[in-house]
């Protein structure tokens, strides 16, 4: 019998359930002003994902050039974090 750890089940479960784009999601939204900081989660109005692109709202015209130069950046920072490829577009709304 496998004996693993709670982390190492609990990753399994993910893998072998549909849960496993949810959780990454939420793990995303939840970790936002870690990721980016507290100014730019202050003005981010809403996010989501769907087919590994990144959609991001706000009305802060700043915030929206800033985020529009650096996709590709942000891409990479947030796979990173997860370590392994969640996000493959940002999309500035």
């Amino acid at each position: 019998m496998a004996e693993y750890s709670m982390g190492e089940a609990i990753k399994r479960m993910l893998e072998e359930s549909n849960w496993k784009e949810r959780y990454q999601v939420t793990k995303l939204k939840q970790d936002w002003e870690q990721l980016m900081g507290k100014t730019v989660a202050r003005y981010t109005d809403e996010m989501y994902v769907q087919d590994k692109k990144l959609f991001i709202r706000t009305n802060v015209a700043a915030l929206k050039k800033e985020l529009s130069f650096s996709k590709h950046l942000l891409v990479a920072k947030i796979n990173q974090y997860f370590e392994e490829e969640v996000i493959q577009e940002v999309i500035i709304l």
